[in-house]
């Protein structure tokens, strides 16, 4: 739990931070690019922005694919009183240099990275945010309703010094 709190760090203290709050359908990985893209610009950090943007598609894409709240199907439920509404929300947080992505879904179960075959179409998101992301990890949210998933990206020292 560590690992998450640290992460989480970001999110919780940064100098920067937008959330966005999505219905969980197949818009939401391209309003949650869309969104990464503009404040990520609008920071100036536009060095992590293909990182950032990829990470992000590929959190939502997980989310909305497989973060649904147990026992309600695939359908996006209407908005009546007591019944869920199936969300993601997407939080950007910018810290000393080092770019917070959180994607939070109604599902409990943590992400697992899977093994994909050659010629499988789906099946590698988290392997590409393994690779994007300095540090990603996965928790429960505080109110047991679903989940969190976390990742850095920070910029990398210039090689070139004055």
């Amino acid at each position: 739990m560590d690992r998450i709190e640290s992460l989480g760090s970001v999110i919780s203290a940064p100098e920067q931070q937008k959330s966005l709050t999505l219905a969980a359908n197949d818009r939401a990985p391209g309003k949650a690019r869309s969104f990464t893209r503009e404040a990520l610009t609008a920071w100036g950090v536009e060095d992590l922005l293909d990182q950032a943007v990829l990470i992000v598609s590929e959190l939502t894409t997980n989310a909305e694919r497989h973060g649904r709240t147990p026992g309600v199907g695939l359908s996006l439920p209407s908005r009546v009183e007591g019944e869920p509404v199936e969300e993601i929300t997407l939080t950007l947080a910018l810290q000393a240099g080092v770019v917070g992505i959180e994607v939070e879904d109604n599902s409990p179960e943590p992400p697992v990275p899977r093994t994909a075959s050659l010629y499988a179409t789906s099946g590698r998101g988290l392997h590409l945010v393994s690779a994007a992301a300095d540090a990603w990890a996965a928790c429960p949210k505080e109110d047991g309703r679903g989940k969190r998933v976390i990742a850095l990206v920070r910029r990398t020292e210039s090689p070139f010094t004055s």
